[in-house]
């Protein structure tokens, strides 16, 4: 920020590119969505309706899987942003750890979804489509004790979510820099 108060930037690369931002913004998406039926699985809709929610969240992990991979991909192939200058060096590696974890373990999450359901002789389908072969055999313990650590370590990234929403929101409401806005959808401005 200048000394006016207005924020100046070099040429481009203040945000995220458009690709970055609506894989952002998709996985929010299926998140919300992911975690939302995992909470219907688990309290209060009755028995008959578990397999076909169970179904829904099997399809939705395998394409959650599979938009991190190609999330992971483009943040290979596309650098993001450098981070603001006045971020201290604690919270750039809580930032870049946070991001990484993100990648990490929304692609294996829903693999470790997929062996507890393989281990329980439940076939997954990619997007509800396209079967996906069993990751072991039925009353595999590995992949029963799956059954375990996916809940854990869906619990685990939730938590995380949270500490990143809080980021963003200190960023956008107690530091009112800019960083919030590198990820919001929107056309990119031609910031002065």
């Amino acid at each position: 920020m200048s000394a006016a108060g207005t924020t100046t930037h070099a040429a481009g690369g203040w945000r995220y590119d458009g690709v970055a931002r609506a894989f952002h913004w998709l996985v929010v998406a299926m998140l919300i969505v992911q975690y939302s039926v995992a909470l219907l699985l688990a309290s209060f809709l009755p028995k008959s309706a578990e397999e076909a929610l169970a179904n829904w969240h099997f399809a939705m992990g395998s394409s959650v899987c599979v938009v991190m991979l190609a999330r992971l991909a483009w943040r290979f192939t596309h650098a993001p942003p450098p981070p603001p200058a006045d971020l201290s060096p604690g919270l750039r590696l809580l930032s870049r750890a946070t991001h990484w974890t993100f990648y990490a373990g929304f692609i294996v999450l829903p693999v470790l979804g997929w062996a507890a359901a393989s281990a329980h002789g439940i076939h997954v389908k990619l997007a509800g489509l396209i079967p996906l072969p069993m990751l072991g055999q039925k009353d595999n313990p590995i992949g029963k004790a799956m059954q375990t650590v996916h809940p854990a370590l869906a619990v685990t990234l939730l938590a995380l979510i949270a500490l990143h929403i809080a980021g963003a929101l200190y960023h956008a409401f107690v530091k009112r820099d800019e960083v919030l806005g590198r990820i919001l959808p929107g056309r990119d401005a031609g910031v002065a």
